[in-house]
């Protein structure tokens, strides 16, 4: 997050920095363990006792109320003049909206926590918000693929998806194997299922991969991630049958941004070709030989891994990948 420390949190509020409409309090009595939780799950990996982002603590009471960099985010008693609402509802040229990470705070969230500010901010005396517990393994479930390839996801909330390599039932068009996501155990809908593999860098060239979509009832197809940093930051560009349409997108720090989209129909039950040329900050992408976007963007500069993405519950099979860097 960028901070500016001089600036007080009345003038940034004031100036209409923040030129939204906030979520109402909740109308009804909120305890403390709620607003717990929303912390808990949102907030402490990155303003807890591990990772203190702005010099800003909200695991304990005296910290919380303290504030950071910029001063305080709690005004006991004003939560409309509390950066903490403002900075879970927008952003600005200086403020991320935060979490800055995964899914942000629901409009019920945000309502607990002006209703809790509110009535004073209440925090009971000697209570520390843990760091949370990773839920699930970070060992993936993978058979027969190369050691190299990772299983992640972006959004991880449930267990990692279950990808293998196919050479029996589910073969691409000339009998070749294909690599397939077989079995969904995240139910969660904005998960990204990820397999990459960081050993084979791509800057500039061109992908094309096969993509067969399988089944999915929120999401369906996928699509190819290059210039991969890591399971928060990388390029996509994917085909969904379901929705019709072929995108690119960007990833940053775990949030999804679309750069370009365009509405197309292909045989949802057929393989079809997704290729990306990629030169320098200039993109075009093609599906079934057919050039359908073009567009300039310069978030994710450098070389990077590449791999195959899906969203939520898309089963999805990917054949005759050929990689061909410049």
């Amino acid at each position: 997050m960028k901070m500016i420390a001089s600036l007080a949190i009345a003038s940034i509020l004031s100036s209409g920095a923040f030129a939204v409409e906030f979520p109402p309090p909740v109308d009804r009595a909120v305890e403390f363990s709620e607003v717990q939780q929303i912390l808990r799950d949102n907030c402490i990996k990155c303003h807890g006792e591990e990772k203190v982002k702005s010099d800003l603590k909200l695991n304990n009471k005296e910290d919380a109320m303290k504030g950071g960099t910029d001063g305080p985010c709690i005004i006991p008693g004003n939560s409309a003049g509390s950066l903490l609402i403002a900075l879970c509802v927008s952003e600005t040229d200086d403020f991320e909206v935060m979490p800055n990470k995964g899914d942000l705070l629901t409009p019920e969230q945000i309502g607990v926590l002006r209703t809790w500010i509110d009535k004073g901010a209440e925090w009971p005396e000697g209570v520390v918000i843990p760091e949370p517990e990773p839920e699930f393994p970070i060992q993936a479930h993978v058979e027969n693929l190369p050691e190299d390839w990772v299983v992640e996801a972006t959004g991880q909330k449930g267990p990692l998806a279950k990808w293998e390599l196919n050479t029996t039932d589910l073969k691409g068009p000339d009998g070749e194997p294909s690599i397939v996501l077989s079995e969904i155990n995240d139910e969660t809908s904005s998960t990204y299922n990820l397999l990459w593999t960081p050993k084979r860098q791509f800057e500039n060239g061109s992908i094309s991969v096969l993509v067969k979509a399988l089944s999915g009832e929120d999401d369906q197809g996928g699509g190819v991630m290059w210039r991969v940093k890591d399971k928060d930051n990388y390029y996509v560009a994917r085909y969904n049958p379901l929705e019709k349409n072929f995108r690119y997108y960007v990833v940053i720090e775990g949030r999804r941004k679309q750069i370009i989209s365009v509405d197309v129909e292909a045989d949802a039950k057929a393989w079809n070709e997704l290729r990306i040329e990629q030169e320098g900050n200039n993109f075009t992408g093609y599906l079934n030989g057919v050039k359908l976007l073009e567009a300039t963007d310069d978030r994710m500069p450098g070389a990077g891994g590449v791999g195959y993405w899906t969203k939520a519950d898309a089963s999805t099979a990917f054949c005759r990948s050929k990689i061909e860097p410049k």
